[in-house]
């Protein structure tokens, strides 16, 4: 049976360095609710390609999934610390692109 898992946003606050950390509890199927942060250092933060605060979120979310999803998941892991490689796999994901609804037709515009 595939174990159903489920990841909640928290909370920001902020890193000793001056990044961000991202905090989600992460609820399984098979497991107790726990608690799973995503760090991000400062320096993703700073120069012409930084991160902007909202990009955090959706980046440690996937970041956590995909850790999740992956051999090195384990129970004693609290924290992961965003790098480089991390940044490249989910930055570039294209972002949802939801359908717009016609508006309403004015009489004689038809």
């Amino acid at each position: 049976m595939k174990v159903k898992t489920t990841v909640r946003y928290l909370r920001f606050r902020p890193s000793r360095d001056g990044g961000r950390i991202f905090d989600f509890c992460v609820s399984e199927s098979e497991r107790a609710d726990r608690a799973m942060s995503v760090e991000i250092p400062v320096t993703f933060f700073e120069g012409q390609n930084r991160l902007h605060l909202q990009e955090g979120v959706g980046i440690s979310y996937a970041t956590l999934k995909h850790f999740l999803e992956g051999a090195e998941s384990s129970e004693a892991t609290r924290t992961i610390c965003l790098d480089a490689r991390d940044l490249a796999l989910h930055r570039h994901v294209p972002p949802v692109v939801t359908r717009r609804r016609p508006g309403p037709t004015l009489p004689g515009t038809t």
